[in-house]
């Protein structure tokens, strides 16, 4: 009958009051019976929903910014814990971290033992990555004989080492292309055979010797005039003033040593023998203060033409004799990367106070080193590469004036693809997970973000008859 007449349209039908009861009732039984089922629906759907959500087990990690280390743990809720992503990491993530998984530690058999030389302001790091419990394990290295940055740069341009270190690449910038017939491959004289990334950020001081005289101040124009020879005694009337004076502290101890006529009033100026990047960065340093006539040069810096004055000076073969000849000489000054300090047995060298670009005075502590180096870096622009490379005297308060960079330098095109491999394999870990573990408890800064993403761009350009050697998968 409804189904016949529906629910309008028949008057007689629809005017009559049990027509109008009935139907009602109907109605009600009719939506009370959907509202039932959709309940029913619901509870048998949403307690299942979440039973399934609390049943969702998810994988979950971590890879610590400050260690590499990789975390992982699983999730019975699918969210994370905080901290954590989901998933499992990528290669990509892998790569440089030293876990299971980093590709970087995969290197194929038939890689020779790689043979290595150049810095010794790399030489502690270098050491404790190449040798011992800590070392790349993926690869056999030379012996380090540290003989300086100039031997790193010929070393890689003759083709004699697998990779050379040197505090200044090889550029026009740094003065540093081969000349022409110094090398057996002539063609290394162009700098784009090379890839060049950066190895550690570090600083030098200006190390003395005078017992019971500690935060020395010495302004770049007095290290300079030392060096040229115009400033002969640590009693000097500057050197003097600069340290308050002839009446009180150290001004008044520096002035005493030459009313004594102690014998270590007259300074021994040292200096470095060899071709050096630590010359380098001293000389630039100086040159950015403004403070001296010479141009930034890792050459031997004795003689004549463009070198020191200083006429009471002897010679360093590296950073390792320098610190030697400063703790064996009494009223020495030379100039050494900070790390040596740290060495047992180096503990009669002072390091000057220094001034920053801001003239405010930095004491080289342990404490705060790092932090001044690290920010000479920041300070300095974010683009390091060989052609634009220095970070000495940079403006801003507490940048160390002294701080530099070094490099490792690798031919491009690799005559090798195993040994190829684990030279470019070595440097991307050495760039970062190496940096995170060693840096800093070795007397360096961990390398900027930047600069260990720039060294990973580069060393993928390196190549063994035009195959990309840094993602190979063995």
């Amino acid at each position: 009958m409804f189904l016949s007449h529906g629910w309008g349209g028949n008057n007689e039908y629809n005017n009559n009051p049990y027509t109008r009861e009935k139907k009602m009732k109907i109605l009600k039984i009719s939506v009370a019976f959907s509202m039932a089922s959709v309940g029913l629906l619901g509870l048998s759907t949403l307690p299942a929903s979440a039973n399934a959500k609390a049943n969702t087990t998810v994988n979950c990690y971590k890879i610590s910014k400050t260690t590499d280390q990789l975390s992982t743990t699983t999730s019975s809720t699918g969210v994370c814990p905080a901290g954590y992503s989901k998933g499992v990491p990528t290669q990509a993530q892998l790569q440089g971290t030293g876990n299971n998984g980093d590709i970087d530690l995969n290197v194929p058999n038939g890689a020779s033992t790689l043979n290595i030389n150049g810095s010794s302001f790399d030489a502690t790091l270098v050491g404790v990555t190449t040798t011992g419990s800590t070392a790349y394990p993926a690869a056999n290295f030379s012996s380090y004989p540290a003989a300086g940055s100039g031997g790193g740069r010929s070393g890689i341009e003759a083709g004699t080492l697998n990779i050379g270190f040197s505090d200044q690449p090889i550029s026009a910038a740094a003065g540093t292309l081969a000349s022409s017939g110094t090398v057996a491959n002539t063609s290394a004289e162009v700098s784009a055979n090379f890839v060049q990334v950066p190895y550690l950020l570090g600083g030098a001081v200006v190390g003395y010797n005078l017992p019971g005289l500690k935060n020395v101040r010495l302004t770049a124009g007095e290290i300079a005039a030392i060096y040229d020879g115009t400033v002969t005694k640590w009693s000097n009337a500057g050197i003097v003033a600069t340290n308050g004076g002839p009446s009180v502290g150290l001004g008044k101890k520096l002035a005493a040593l030459g009313t004594t006529n102690a014998a270590i009033d007259t300074i021994k100026v040292l200096y470095r023998s060899a071709s050096s990047g630590t010359t380098y960065a001293f000389t630039d340093y100086l040159n950015a203060a403004g403070a001296s006539g010479h141009s930034p040069s890792g050459s031997v810096m004795e003689g004549t033409g463009n070198k020191w004055g200083a006429s009471n000076i002897l010679g360093a073969s590296n950073n390792a004799a320098m610190a030697s000849d400063i703790v064996n000489t009494p009223g020495s000054i030379g100039y050494v990367e900070y790390s040596y300090l740290l060495i047992p047995g180096n503990a009669a060298i002072s390091a000057a106070v220094l001034q920053d670009k801001n003239g405010q005075w930095l004491t080289p502590t342990s404490q705060g080193m790092l932090s001044y180096i690290a920010k000479a870096a920041a300070a300095a622009s974010a683009s390091i590469t060989p052609e634009n490379f220095s970070i000495v005297f940079q403006a801003g308060n507490d940048a160390w004036p002294l701080a530099t960079y070094s490099w490792a330098i690798v031919a491009k095109s690799q005559p090798s693809q195993a040994t190829g491999e684990a030279v470019v394999k070595y440097l991307d870990w050495e760039s970062h997970v190496a940096q995170l573990l060693d840096a800093a408890a070795n007397g360096y800064v961990p390398l900027p973000a930047a600069a260990a993403a720039y060294t990973r761009a580069q060393l993928a350009t390196v190549n063994y008859n035009g195959t990309e050697l840094l993602n190979q998968q063995n």
